[in-house]
């Protein structure tokens, strides 16, 4: 009776042409492993040979498959880049205007006494603030008509 396919046999056939001797028991559990592993390694020997032929054509890469080029963050570290970058933004709105119009002030009028450009630029901020509160709650306000 011949053995089926990788079907280990009782004995190791030696290469030097002695005559085979016992598997130990080590060896046949090597040999029932790697039966059960070849083909996870080798997924083309679970195929027909018709559809390797139909397989072996190329395939069109699938998009972001392959090498990733450039920053590998995860959701939650893009979500807190996307937040400060929309916090920038906003404070760059809020302080350009009063910034801008303080330093002008300054070239041309000056300050009165004991006041500086840098309370300036917080006064025109705190302002801008307040009218942005304002005009939400007037939003808020009239939503419900």
């Amino acid at each position: 009776m011949r053995p089926l396919l990788n079907e280990p046999t009782m004995y190791a056939h030696p290469t030097d042409g002695a005559a085979p001797r016992p598997l130990t028991d080590a060896e046949r559990a090597r040999t029932r492993l790697n039966r059960i592993v070849a083909p996870a390694q080798n997924p083309d020997s679970l195929t027909r040979p018709e559809t390797q032929a139909a397989s072996a054509a190329p395939r069109r890469p699938r998009h972001g498959a392959g090498k990733r080029e450039g920053f590998r963050l995860g959701w939650g570290s893009w979500l807190v880049i996307e937040i400060l970058v929309i916090a920038i933004a906003a404070a760059a709105f809020l302080a350009w205007p009063p910034t801008s119009a303080c330093r002008e002030q300054e070239a041309k009028l000056g300050f009165y006494a004991g006041d500086t450009l840098g309370k300036c630029i917080r006064r025109g901020i705190a302002a801008r603030i307040d009218d942005a509160d304002q005009r939400l709650k007037m939003l808020l306000r009239g939503s419900g008509r």
